[in-house]
């Protein structure tokens, strides 16, 4: 029986491979007699300085030097990320057509030390027309003899084939070239790549259309190892004024629409020179709510220039002659244009009146207060008439308001909880005349709903008739601009008008003096 299998006989599967006879796993440490021991089989030689010497798969190689001091480490350790990488190009054929015979494809081949596996990628090229990408994942590719591919083989110059695809090296990056003088050989020289007529016709350079990174996004790409040098003005502009953001209040005049002025906030970022235009709400516009006039991008200084343009698509150079508004253009009393809507500028807060002050020399005159709001006009006032003295001030009032006259409001609560709470006072007519000397009153005060009623003493032989001398109501104290009494306006010792007649209050009952005594802050 024969120690080879028949692979099918298929594109890539047409050549021998021998069966193998054990099936272990190769390791680098084992047990001898209870004891850990290091296996130098399938170990590497590192020479002192760390330089890998007689790489696995390249003793054949004439360049490898086994006369140094070397210690030994397993190819995995010694050539952990190390990946030589190899530019190549192969012709395919193009069939049915009348301009084009074959087509030439730029690829990289990448070799990865630590296990001698390939694997080969075409970079995309824009307007190519054909899919791009891997072409070979990453394994060990074999050869047609049955062995496979290691360091031997690719040479710049020299062709390779893979999977019944031929393969022309042309060149190799820095890191491979050096990789080969420090093992005692050299790689020749780079090799002109041809160009067919196709990319000579159609292919454009890849290019960038401004599109703009968020700001974590571009910090977690540089975490990741990605050179940050290109863009680094940007890059140190974000980083020293991220969060710094100015604002302007601004006004716009629509001259169309009856002359309405409809204010806006503008908020200038500093980090990337970006704006963005923020519209303020107005109770009762009759406009349906939009928040944001413009969202935050750069604004340019004419729309015409970012307008749909054919003749310009797939050139540099539109892109740069769009000029875009920047800190140093915004200013107090002048118009900023966005996209054809003047705004002009009114005002600013504090932050962005110290930035301007600290940045650009600037100071308070160039920050004028300046008022948008319109005079107001005339206000017409419609005097409501004197009460009559039927009913209660408010319910006469209320036909005067209201087109269908309202019941008064009532305080409910303060007229439970002081229902049957009555203050009174003694009291006398102040400088009163020869006939009113002996004349006495008792003014009652009730708490419940702020009400006076005054009674006269019945005096034998005075001439008067005692009894009710003003009936329970609502009276208006003339003496402070005519509001109504209150149970602090009663005092011992002072004088009330009380419809028309002056009283002096001579003294109080004891009910009224543990009340008052009970309930200070009511009487202040």
């Amino acid at each position: 029986m024969s120690n080879t299998v028949k692979m099918p006989f298929l594109p890539g599967y047409n050549i021998e491979v021998e069966k193998p006879t054990t099936y272990n796993k190769s390791h680098a440490f084992d047990v001898a007699n209870g004891l850990r021991t290091e296996n130098t089989l399938g170990s590497v030689a590192v020479d002192t300085s760390g330089l890998a010497v007689n790489p696995k798969g390249l003793t054949e190689m004439p360049w490898a030097n086994t006369d140094m001091g070397t210690q030994k480490l397993p190819a995995w350790v010694a050539y952990d990320r190390k990946v030589l990488r190899f530019f190549a190009f192969f012709k395919e054929a193009v069939f049915s057509s009348t301009i084009e015979t074959y087509r030439v494809r730029k690829c990289v081949i990448y070799y990865y030390l630590e296990d001698d596996s390939i694997h080969v990628a075409e970079p995309k090229v824009e307007n190519s027309g054909i899919p791009q990408g891997v072409l070979i994942r990453r394994h060990r590719v074999p050869k047609a003899d049955g062995t496979c591919i290691n360091l031997g083989d690719l040479q710049v110059g020299t062709d390779i084939s893979m999977y019944g695809r031929t393969f022309r090296i042309t060149d190799a990056d820095t890191f491979t070239r050096d990789y080969y003088v420090a093992n005692g050989a050299s790689l020749s020289p780079p090799v002109e790549t041809p160009q067919d007529n196709f990319t000579k016709r159609s292919t454009v350079e890849p290019t960038t259309y401004n599109k703009l990174m968020h700001p974590m996004k571009e910090h977690m790409e540089a975490s990741l190892g990605k050179q940050m040098g290109i863009n680094i003005r940007a890059t140190q502009q974000f980083l020293q004024n991220d969060g710094k953001v100015l604002r302007f209040y601004c006004i716009f005049r629509d001259n169309k629409l009856y002359g309405e002025l409809r204010p806006y906030i503008v908020h200038y970022f500093l980090a990337d020179d970006t704006v963005e235009v923020l519209e303020v709400k107005d109770a009762n516009n009759g406009r349906d709510p939009s928040p944001a006039l413009l969202k935050r991008q750069k604004l340019p200084r004419s729309f015409i220039d970012v307008s749909a343009d054919c003749a310009s698509i797939g050139t540099k150079t539109r892109d740069s002659a769009i000029e875009y508004y920047c800190a140093q253009d915004i200013a107090v009393g002048t118009d900023l244009i966005v996209y054809g809507r003047p705004l002009t500028v009114m005002g600013a807060d504090e932050f962005t009146k110290n930035y301007y002050i600290e940045k650009f020399g600037a100071n308070a005159e160039d920050f004028p207060p300046i008022s948008y709001e319109p005079v107001p006009e005339k206000e017409f006032y419609i005097t409501a008439p004197p009460h009559n003295g039927i009913g209660t001030e408010e319910d006469s009032l209320g036909s005067f308001v209201y087109l269908n006259p309202k019941i008064p409001k009532i305080d409910y609560r303060k007229l439970i909880e002081n229902d049957g709470i009555i203050c009174r006072y003694v009291a006398k007519f102040v400088n009163p005349a020869s006939e009113d000397v002996n004349r006495r009153f008792v003014i009652s005060f009730f708490i419940a709903n702020d009400t006076v009623q005054i009674f006269e003493r019945f005096e034998r032989n005075s001439g008067f008739i005692g009894g009710n001398f003003m009936e329970r109501s609502r009276q208006k104290n003339l003496d402070t601009d005519g509001r109504y009494f209150k149970c602090g306006d009663f005092e011992v010792g002072k004088v009330v008008t009380i419809n028309t007649f002056k009283f002096e209050i001579i003294g109080q009952d004891l009910y009224t003096e543990n009340y008052r005594k009970a309930n200070p802050h009511m009487f202040t």
